[in-house]
């Protein structure tokens, strides 16, 4: 009897070894970083952008405050433009920079020529890291 007992539980943990195999599924991981490339991610709010920009270079709260001020001036005018503007016109990225670089220039006058070359190149470096990715 306990011959039939250990085939049984022998036979029952196979099955079911080759049934979870059977189960599994690729991930779905190629489908996240192509959403981002279409524009379908979440963008954080102006506060929490000026709180990152904050902490990342050691700004004062007045700077803060301005900064976030900023940044909510500057997403209203961006969403704007991108219900406006199409995509596929030509010259999307040239008009898109030129709002961005807009906001540079103001963004620069708040905090300063040392700290926005920081914030450069730690937005670059950011950058080449999702690159990589």
């Amino acid at each position: 009897m306990k011959k039939y007992a250990k085939l049984f539980l022998a036979s029952l943990f196979m099955f079911s070894m080759t049934a979870m195999a059977q189960e599994q599924t690729t991930p779905e991981k190629k489908a996240v970083p192509n959403e981002m490339r279409q524009g379908q991610r979440q963008q954080l709010s102006a506060q929490v952008r000026a709180e990152n920009l904050a902490k990342d270079l050691s700004l004062t709260d007045v700077e803060k405050a301005k900064i976030q001020v900023l940044y909510e001036k500057h997403d209203s005018i961006f969403n704007k433009f991108r219900s406006e503007v199409n995509r596929e016109s030509p010259d999307f990225r040239e008009k898109f920079k030129v709002l961005r670089d807009a906001q540079d220039t103001e963004l620069e006058s708040i905090i300063g020529k040392e700290k926005f070359q920081t914030w450069q190149t730690m937005r670059a470096d950011r950058r080449q890291k999702m690159r990589d990715k």
